[in-house]
């Protein structure tokens, strides 16, 4: 028996180029939502949330002309945005592709 990820890729393999990219990014946003429900997801974006809170208290605390320390402070700080930030992009992604999938099958 095939499993749903053999499933998907024969599946993505029958389609065009185009709407196999929709399919897939429709997927990655799919997976990274069922992620952030998760207890690891959860327990990740909290992880990530204090971290940028930690790193943004200290780094009003730290005077002006240390600049190393203020440099690392803000480097933590868009570490933990970032990753925040790239979940969010897969899912408005997946929900874009999904729009434009449901455009693709109304157009046919």
């Amino acid at each position: 028996m095939d499993t749903p990820d053999e499933e998907l890729q024969v599946l993505l393999s029958t389609l065009d180029p185009t709407t196999r990219t929709l399919v897939a990014e429709v997927d990655l946003g799919d997976q990274a939502r069922e992620f952030l429900r998760s207890d690891l997801g959860r327990h990740l974006v909290g992880c990530l949330q204090q971290e940028i809170e930690v790193a943004q208290s200290q780094l009003n605390k730290t005077a002006s002309w240390r600049r190393r320390k203020i440099q690392d402070l803000q480097n933590r700080g868009w570490r933990a945005q970032f990753m925040l930030s790239w979940l969010r992009e897969l899912i408005l992604s997946g929900k874009a592709a999904d729009g434009a999938l449901k455009e693709v099958d109304h157009g046919e």
